[in-house]
C-alpha cells in the first residue's frame, strides 16, 4: 500500500502494528498503519511517522500541514516536547490534551488516522474543505482499509474495482466528479467527507465486525446582522487577513514558490508573497504561445512579472505540447485515479513537473479565490436575483448597466439570471432540472440512470452550515452550495494529485477558513457589485498590481489548447473507441458517439471537443488505468 503512493512521500516511510487481541474494554481490534513522508517541517528523523506519544496511548499517521502549529504548541507550555519544530508532534500532543476537539482549532490541510490504543478506537478525519483526500472501504472479511489514494486500497484483493454505473453515468453527462462528498466511481470505495470525523471501533459482544460513527467537526456559523458594507476599514481588514493566511503558508524548512496565471487571485498572492520574501520567491507560469485568442493568459502574467520586477531566473515557464499531452495522459489518469473534466488537468500536471525540477517543495496557488471572494459569473446572477427578490429594482438596474458597460455580460442574460435566482427554491430546482440535459450521447440505459441521478446542485445549505436556514441569505446559500458541492471538489482533487505526483505540497491561502467567515459577514454588494466580481479583492489589490490586471473582467479557468490536443490525438482516440470498454458501451449511444467523433475530426468542430474528450478519458480510464491502479509504477 505504501509503495503504491510513494510519490506522495518520497522522503521516508514508516510502519506501526498494534495486533493486541481482546485488549481494552471495547473488545478486540488490530491496527496496521503505513506512512510515506514528505518532509516539510523539521526534516529530521524526529518527525518521522507513524508517531506514538510517550504514554503509548496515541499513535498518529497523517498527510498535510498545520500552519499554526507553533502557536498551538505555545499553549502546551511545559507539556510541549523540548526542541519540537514539527506539526506532527504538535498535532499528536494537542490531541492527547484535547481529543477530537483540537480539529476545530487547526489552520491547515490534513487527512489523519489517529489510533487510541486504550479505547481500541481509530479516528479518521479530513480538513474543512477536503484539500487532502482520505478514502476507505470495507474488505471482504469486514476489515476497514483506508488510505490517501484509491490505488493504495486496490493493492489489496479485498477491495473491488467494480464501477458504480450511476456515478459513471453522471460523469459522462456532466463531466463533474466528486460532487457527492462521500462517493467515488468505484462502488465499494468511499471518502471521508470534508470537515468530518469517522470513529471506528470493534463491536462489543457477539456481533462481529466494526462499528463506525461519522460526525462533523467543522461548522460555519451564520453571519451577524447587519452585514458589513464596502469600506476602507473592511478593505484593510481583508488585506491583513489574506496577508496573515499567506504568512502562515510560507512556513516550512524547504523552498517555497507560487503559481501565476495572470488572473486576479494568483496575481494578488504573488505580489504579497514577493513583499514577504523579496529575494527568493519563485514564480511558475503555464504558457501556450500563439493561443492568446483561445485563452492563454501569459500576457497578463508577464504584466505582473514586469510590475514586480521579478528577475528572469526566478520565473519558470511550462509550455507543454501535443506530444507532451500524449506522453503524459496515461500517467495523469493514473495519478488522478478517475477521469476528469478537460485537458487542463494534463497541462497542470506538466506545470507541477517543472516546479519539482527546480527543487521547490511548497507551492502557493490561487485555488479557492473565486469560490471565497465571489469570482464566477453565476454569482453575479445570484446577486441580481437577491436584489429582485427584495424589490431593490433601482439597485438591480444599476448593476445591470454597470456590468454591461464593462462588456462582461449581456443585459438579457443578466435579467434572465436574475429571474431564475429570484424564484422560490422549489421552482428553481424544477427549472434547473428541466434545462439540464446530458452533454454526452447516452444510451437508453444511460438516460435512465441519468434521470434517476440526484440533482447536481441540490438546493439548500451544505452540511457545514450551522444555524437555522433562514439566518443565511439566498445569495450566500447559493455561493456555499456551489462551492462545496461542485467547484472545490473538482479543483482540489486535481491540485492535490498533480502536485503530490511530484512530491510537491500545494497550499491555498484563499481557503483559510477565517477568510471565508469574514467574507460571509459582508454585504454581497461589497464582494460583487459596480459591474465587477471580486469587488472587495480588487480594492485589496489596489497599488499591488497593474491596473489592467486588477480590473480585467474576463473569467478564464486554467487553460489548455484542448481542441488542438485532441485533434493531434486522433489515432489514440479511434484506437480506444474502436472497441469501447463494456461499461462505456452500455451507457453510450454508440452510433451517435461515433458520428460525433467523426464530425470532430473531419469538420474540426470545437463544440464537439468535450464529447470527444469525455469518451477518450473514460475509455482510457476503464481499459488501461483502472486495471493498473494498485500497482507501484506509472510506466
Amino acid at each position: 500500500m505504501t509503495q503504491s503512493i510513494r510519490h506522495r512521500g518520497p522522503d521516508d516511510e514508516g510502519f506501526f502494528v498494534d495486533a493486541a487481541s481482546g485488549a481494552g474494554q471495547h473488545g478486540a481490534a488490530s491496527l496496521f498503519l503505513g506512512h510515506r513522508r514528505l518532509a516539510i517541517f523539521d526534516r529530521s528523523g524526529g518527525a518521522a511517522q507513524p508517531m506514538t506519544e510517550a504514554s503509548g496511548r496515541y499513535t498518529l499517521a497523517w498527510n498535510g500541514a498545520i500552519y499554526n502549529y507553533p502557536e498551538l504548541l505555545a499553549e502546551l507550555g511545559s507539556e510541549a516536547p523540548r526542541g519540537c519544530r514539527s506539526d506532527t508532534v504538535a498535532l499528536l500532543h494537542l490531541w492527547a490534551r484535547y481529543g477530537p476537539e483540537v480539529l476545530a482549532r487547526l489552520n491547515g490541510m490534513f487527512a489523519l488516522a489517529l489510533w487510541d490504543a486504550r479505547e481500541r478506537t481509530l479516528y479518521l478525519a479530513r480538513d474543512r474543505f477536503g484539500k487532502k483526500p482520505l478514502f476507505y472501504a470495507l474488505g471482504d472479511d469486514g476489515e476497514l482499509i483506508f488510505g490517501s489514494e484509491i490505488k493504495a486500497l486496490l493493492t489489496t484483493a479485498a477491495v473491488s474495482r467494480r464501477v458504480d454505473a450511476e456515478a459513471l453515468c453522471e460523469f459522462l453527462a456532466t463531466r463533474d466528479i466528486d460532487h457527492h462528498p462521500d462517493r467515488t466511481l468505484l462502488s465499494g470505495v468511499r471518502q471521508v467527507p470534508p470537515g468530518s470525523l469517522l470513529r471506528v471501533r470493534a463491536r462489543r459482544g457477539l456481533g462481529a465486525g466494526l462499528e463506525t460513527t461519522e460526525s462533523r467537526y467543522y461548522h460555519l456559523n451564520p453571519p451577524e446582522l447587519p452585514l458589513r458594507p464596502l469600506s476602507p476599514l473592511l478593505v484593510d481588514e481583508t488585506r491583513a487577513l489574506l496577508t496573515d493566511a499567506l504568512r502562515l503558508r510560507l512556513r516550512g524548512d524547504v523552498t517555497v514558490g507560487g503559481s501565476l496565471s495572470g488572473g486576479l487571485d494568483s496575481s494578488v498572492l504573488t505580489a504579497l508573497a514577493v513583499q514577504a520574501q523579496p529575494t527568493d520567491y519563485r514564480v511558475f507560469i503555464s504558457e501556450f504561445p500563439g493561443q492568446a485568442a483561445a485563452g492563454d493568459e501569459t500576457a497578463w502574467a508577464d504584466q505582473v512579472v514586469t510590475a514586480l520586477q521579478l528577475p528572469t531566473d526566478r520565473v519558470t515557464r511550462s509550455a507543454p505540447s501535443s506530444a507532451d499531452f500524449l506522453a503524459d495522459l496515461e500517467a495523469v489518469l493514473w495519478h488522478q485515479e478517475e477521469p476528469f473534466a478537460d485537458t487542463s488537468v494534463v497541462a497542470h500536471y506538466a506545470l507541477m513537473r517543472q516546479v519539482s525540477r527546480t527543487g521547490v517543495r511548497v507551492l502557493l496557488t490561487g485555488q479557492g479565490g473565486d469560490e471565497v471572494m465571489g469570482g464566477y459569473g453565476s454569482y453575479y446572477y445570484a446577486l441580481l436575483g437577491s436584489l429582485l427578490r427584495r424589490g431593490r429594482l433601482w439597485a438591480l438596474g444599476k448593476e445591470v448597466v454597470s456590468r454591461t458597460r464593462l462588456h462582461a455580460d449581456a443585459p438579457l442574460r443578466l435579467l434572465m439570471g436574475a429571474g431564475y435566482h429570484a424564484l422560490p427554491q422549489g421552482l428553481r430546482q424544477r427549472a434547473y432540472a428541466q434545462r439540464v440535459a446530458a452533454e454526452f450521447p447516452l444510451s437508453k440505459e444511460g438516460q435512465r440512470l441519468w434521470q434517476a441521478a440526484p440533482a447536481r446542485f441540490a438546493l439548500g445549505l451544505p452540511a457545514f452550515c450551522a444555524g437555522a436556514p433562514e439566518r443565511w441569505s439566498a445569495f450566500d446559500g447559493y455561493l456555499l452550495s456551489a462551492m462545496a458541492r461542485h467547484a472545490l471538489p473538482h479543483i482540489l482533487r486535481q491540485d492535490d494529485r498533480n502536485s503530490m505526483a511530484f512530491g510537491v505540497e500545494s497550499r491555498a491561502p484563499y481557503l483559510d477558513h477565517r477568510l471565508l467567515q469574514l467574507m460571509l459577514s459582508t454585504d454581497p454588494l461589497a464582494r460583487i457589485g459596480d459591474g465587477f466580481t471580486k469587488r472587495l479583492l480588487r480594492q485589496v489589490a489596489q497599488g499591488l498590481l497593474p491596473e489592467p490586471v486588477r480590473l480585467r473582467v474576463d473569467k478564464r479557468g486554467f487553460f489548455s489548447p484542448q481542441v488542438q490536443w485532441l485533434l493531434d490525438a486522433e489515432e489514440l482516440t479511434r484506437e480506444v473507441l474502436a472497441r469501447p470498454p463494456t461499461e462505456l458501451a452500455e451507457l453510450a449511444d454508440k452510433k451517435l458517439l461515433r458520428q460525433q467523433v467523426d464530425a470532430f475530426y473531419t469538420q474540426k468542430n470545437p463544440q464537439l471537443a468535450p464529447v470527444v474528450w469525455t469518451a477518450l478519458s473514460v475509455g482510457l480510464w476503464l481499459s488501461r488505468t483502472l486495471p493498473r491502479l494498485g500497482g507501484v509504477t506509472t510506466s
